[in-house]
């Protein structure tokens, strides 16, 4: 088994989902599963239920279901890796996911040693911030921004102090080397001289933190006269700069209820906006917005709204909030901040109802991206003019709309706003949008080549109902699957979300030993499929019955596949026959298949029939149960 796979087994076989599901659910027993409200819909009566023994949860009001993968995910909103290293860090495992393989070298540290390391740093630094000489100065300059010392202690700052311990000698005493304290960029080596210094010296720090709360790096604003105002930790196995976002960990939960989120630029800038009531702020760290970005917000809410200080900085915002968040389907509103203050300045002096109306302000970046355009070309009445700006418009937004991640729905209402924004016609919209040849052709070869695909492949309604009786049994009881030969194979479910979990089913027997519905849970990355595999397993668990019902899905594929394989023979007996004599119209209505394979025989050899029969392609393994005798009867 690979160590993947084995982690994923340490971490079930020590975690109990009743357990984790727990802190967050009122549990109730009922005969051998639990019940409570569910954490993911209002209800007022217990409609959630947990299973210990098969390790499940599932809610019947909502449908949400899964593993404790699954049940972390949706609770917190985060990946499945992410779901896996808070499990497995709260499990005692040390994770290293494949990303961490591929970056990290043999005897370098991994990223749960980098993890545990910042944990300690963090502690360290708060404890100078609140000692009560070394840390004063910094804790006067924090009151004097005016920051309480409750929003100071829920974002954890603390201080790299000049003078007292230094951070190297109390993490010898803690465990940690240098090469550890390099690794996570708490130290840096002069390459000239290979003299070892720290990275953060008279600085107030800002603890960085992931979705999940782990401390991943640190900025740091200086409190002396240095030219480099901030510093932030370098890229490191477990820190990325255009990855995080600072404050996610405590916005999260206001990006989820108010469904949208708040980019300023700095720290100070996001505690300001927590701290007047705005907890859906996080700060981008150095970095413009980035790919990465958009993907961590949009899991948690449907719009975006960025705050700039001037017209140059509003413009780029635009451009890019159109390249990277309309791909996405997120929506990205613009405001810009009063006489070019930044937001931790412009609350120190205003209310919470100031910044709501700058806020309730914001422009839609579309709608930003014109005016703005149009102040840039001067438009007066010349059509000249103002066809140069609506192309100049036009390029930023059509290689963002012209991409295969905006379906049909979506490009339309994008033409149907743009076509509104610049007074023309929607087809128009559409003629320019399309002006780019080669984005165009990729993406109708892309839709073409699916469509064909797509009917080429799509079996029978019938054969697909089998495939679920069959899913239904072997998740309710896996055991069964020795029953199953090994040569059948899912890329013949039409649904993707049946194929990946029946690919999953499959995968977890290859393993060898003992299989359980968990092996197959824990190979399912989507809640949705995790979702999926609930419903199958309480779907079969109320039909029974499992091994007859087993034999005879078994039966009706076989059945089925004899005879989509005897059509496909057919088929191409026809076009061989067809080409050796095209005179001949083998699709008139009065001749059947058979008179074409009849009459084939007169001018093919039987080697040829017999290549044609025995070359299909049935992809289930059961290629022997088809003959000649099969195609010509």
């Amino acid at each position: 088994m690979r160590d993947f796979e084995q982690v994923k087994r340490q971490i079930l076989d020590r975690i109990s989902i009743q357990d984790v599901v727990a802190e967050h659910v009122t549990l109730k027993r009922r005969g051998v599963r639990w019940v409570g409200l569910c954490p993911f819909h209002s209800e007022k009566t217990p409609s959630f239920t947990v299973s210990p023994e098969r390790g499940l949860f599932k809610c019947f009001g909502c449908g949400k279901g899964g593993d404790v993968f699954s049940f972390v995910q949706l609770r917190e909103n985060v990946s499945f890796m992410e779901a896996m290293r808070h499990l497995a860090d709260r499990a005692g495992v040390d994770f290293r996911d494949t990303t961490q393989r591929s970056s990290t070298a043999p005897g370098e540290p991994s990223r749960t040693d980098l993890a545990k390391l910042n944990a300690w740093a963090l502690q360290f630094f708060r404890a100078n911030l609140l000692a009560e000489s070394v840390g004063r100065s910094a804790r006067e300059y924090l009151r004097g921004r005016g920051f309480t010392d409750a929003t100071i202690e829920r974002f954890g700052l603390g201080l790299a102090a000049e003078g007292g311990l230094s951070l190297r000698s109390a993490a010898v005493s803690a465990g940690f080397g240098d090469a550890m304290l390099v690794a996570a960029d708490l130290l840096r080596k002069d390459e000239e001289s290979g003299r070892v210094y720290e990275t953060f010296r008279s600085r107030l720090m800002f603890p960085i933190r992931d979705a999940t709360g782990r401390v991943v790096g640190f900025g740091g604003r200086t409190l002396i006269d240095d030219k480099a105002k901030y510093l932030n930790t370098r890229q490191t196995a477990l820190f990325d700069k255009g990855r995080n976002l600072y404050g996610i960990e405590l916005a999260r939960e206001a990006i989820a209820s108010r469904r949208r989120a708040i980019i300023v630029e700095g720290y100070t800038d996001c505690m300001a906006c927590h701290q007047a009531g705005f907890t859906e702020a996080v700060a981008t760290l150095g970095t413009a917005l980035t790919e990465a970005h958009v993907d961590l917000l949009r899991r948690f809410g449907e719009e975006i709204v960025l705050l700039f200080d001037s017209d140059a900085a509003g413009e780029a915002a635009a451009d890019r909030a159109i390249a990277l968040a309309f791909p996405r389907c997120v929506k990205v509103r613009l405001a810009r901040i009063p006489e070019g203050k930044d937001p931790s300045d412009f609350l120190g002096r205003a209310s919470a109802a100031d910044f709501s109306d700058v806020l309730n302000r914001a422009v839609e970046a579309l709608e930003f991206k014109w005016l703005k355009t149009l102040e840039r070309f001067r438009i007066d009445s010349s059509d000249v003019r103002r066809r140069e700006a609506v192309l100049d418009f036009m390029h930023v937004v059509a290689d963002a709309v012209n991409t295969a991640a905006v379906d049909a729905i979506q490009r339309g209402l994008l033409v149907n706003q743009i076509a509104h924004l610049l007074r023309i016609e929607g087809d128009e919209v559409s003629r320019l949008m399309s002006g780019s040849r080669s984005s165009r052709g990729d993406h109708a070869a892309a839709e073409n080549k699916g469509a064909v695909s797509q009917r080429s492949a799509a079996p029978r309604d019938e054969e697909q109902a089998v495939w679920t009786h069959l899913l239904e049994v072997l998740l309710s009881t896996p055991d069964l699957l020795s029953m199953v030969d090994p040569g059948l194979d899912p890329v013949r479910i039409a649904d993707p979300r049946n194929r990946r979990i029946a690919t999953a089913l499959f995968d977890a027997r290859r393993q060898g030993g003992p299989l359980s519905l968990a092996d197959v849970l824990a190979r399912c990355h989507d809640p949705a499929d995790a979702q999926r595999v609930t419903e199958l397993v309480e779907r079969g668990a109320a039909r029974g019955n499992f091994e007859a019902t087993l034999r005879l899905a078994l039966e009706r594929l076989a059945e089925t596949v004899r005879g989509g394989a005897a059509q496909a023979s057919r088929r191409r007996l026809l076009d061989a026959a067809a080409m050796e004599n095209p005179s001949q119209e083998y699709g008139d209505a009065g001749r059947t298949p058979n008179d074409a394979v009849s009459e084939h025989r007169r001018f093919a050899g039987r080697r040829l029939v017999r290549r044609a029969v025995g070359g299909s392609d049935l992809g289930l393994g059961v290629a022997e149960v088809i003959n000649t005798k099969a195609v010509t009867e």
